[in-house]
């Protein structure tokens, strides 16, 4: 008889336990998810600057030269959303390089991410352009690195994160640096 008035007192402790440690075990789930779900959409966002930047260390004649072959002059910070480009919804004439830049990002990125932001800027035009400008020619961009930087956001899957973005969007950026390679019509003996 006493083993059974135990038992039926006890029978409720397990309960208070588990809802006690419910909420704990929730959060860390949640948590877990959540920053998961960051880290995904961060490396997309950090691997396609890698390929944007590559794009711009190559094809960097595209963002110097207009259709007739004139210098357009350095490239300190040139920003532009993808989106815009891909789709061209508006009348601003794109280089190609932009519109190959655009494009590739598009297809390394994911659906959940939206990109806001894409900067190019190359170190050998601020340095020259800085110090005697005069000295400047688009060939000796080898001399310098080329920098891109994407920005995108990205909807957050639970308010744990949520609780550290706007709108349930946390935005990501990341930014890659490639060395210039020596323009093809660049002479050896310079």
């Amino acid at each position: 008889m006493k083993n059974r008035k135990r038992k039926r007192r006890e029978s409720g402790q397990a309960m208070v336990e588990f809802a006690l440690v419910l909420p704990i075990f929730l959060l860390l789930v949640m948590g877990i998810l959540d920053f998961g779900w960051l880290f995904y959409n961060y490396i997309s966002v950090e691997n396609s600057a890698r390929n944007a930047a590559r794009i711009a260390c190559v094809e960097y004649t595209e963002t110097c030269y207009n259709d007739k072959g004139q210098d357009k002059g350095p490239v300190f910070n040139k920003n532009f959303n993808p989106e815009i480009v891909k789709n061209n919804t508006d009348d601003k004439a794109y280089t190609d390089e932009e519109r190959h830049i655009a494009s590739v990002i598009d297809l390394s990125m994911p659906k959940s991410v939206t990109i806001e932001d894409v900067k190019i800027s190359y170190t050998y035009d601020q340095k020259t352009w800085a110090n005697n400008h005069e000295d400047y020619r688009v060939e000796k961009r080898s001399e310098g690195d080329v920098v891109v930087t994407v920005t995108g956001k990205f909807k957050v899957l639970t308010p744990v994160l949520g609780v550290f973005s706007d709108n349930m969007e946390k935005t990501v950026t990341a930014k890659s640096t490639y060395k210039v390679e020596t323009h093809p019509s660049t002479d050896i003996d310079d």
